[in-house]
């Protein structure tokens, strides 16, 4: 699995945050198996100690996945095996594009990678031609301006993205801005 696309589903774009990472987890390890803080410490890189509070949360979340469909897990002990479900949506990601996004710390931004690559794996399964921000955000349960930062991470970090306005005519020397078209690259070639 070392340079396959890792699969992630659109059906898993529009889960939290929280909910999200832990897939997103799967889709680049495959499957996983340790402990809470060993989960913990794969989603936030730089912590140390994981807090009794921070392991409860992340139990619930597995829990809840699990509920929804998303994944299945056992426990020998306080060790979990966890998997992910497949869904009927799949949207291939090049391994080099999670970890450009999970070691990078954007210059342009104040962003979660995590919401980098919703709004990335959002445009990728997108069949508009025109969509606006407010669209994104609503699809993505973020706010607009997530996406903003967002896709401005997207395009100046990465080009990842290509972006183009769409107006209409409204007068003589008046238009109104009615979207943009949205577009993925294969931005992972330059990572």
């Amino acid at each position: 699995m070392m340079n396959q696309p890792r699969t992630f589903y659109a059906e898993w774009i529009p889960l939290d945050k929280r909910l999200f990472r832990i897939l997103g987890m799967l889709a680049d390890l495959g499957e996983f198996q340790g402990n809470l803080s060993d989960i913990y410490r794969y989603l936030v890189l730089e912590v140390q100690n994981v807090q009794t509070k921070q392991r409860a949360r992340l139990k619930e979340s597995i829990e809840e996945l699990s509920r929804l469909g998303f994944l299945t897990y056992q426990m020998t002990g306080r060790t979990y095996h966890i998997s992910p479900v497949p869904q009927k949506q799949p949207i291939p990601v090049p391994p080099e594009a999670i970890t450009a996004l999970r070691n990078h710390r954007y210059s342009s931004e104040n962003v979660a990678w995590e919401q980098v690559l919703k709004v990335y794996l959002w445009i990728c399964h997108n069949q508009k031609s025109t969509v606006t921000n407010d669209m994104i955000a609503a699809d993505l349960h973020i706010s607009v301006s997530t996406v903003i930062s967002a896709k401005n991470v997207l395009e100046a970090e990465y080009n990842a993205i290509t972006r183009k306005n769409v107006s209409e005519k409204i007068g003589d020397d008046s238009f109104r801005t009615l979207g943009q078209e949205l577009a993925a690259t294969a931005w992972w070639n330059n990572v």
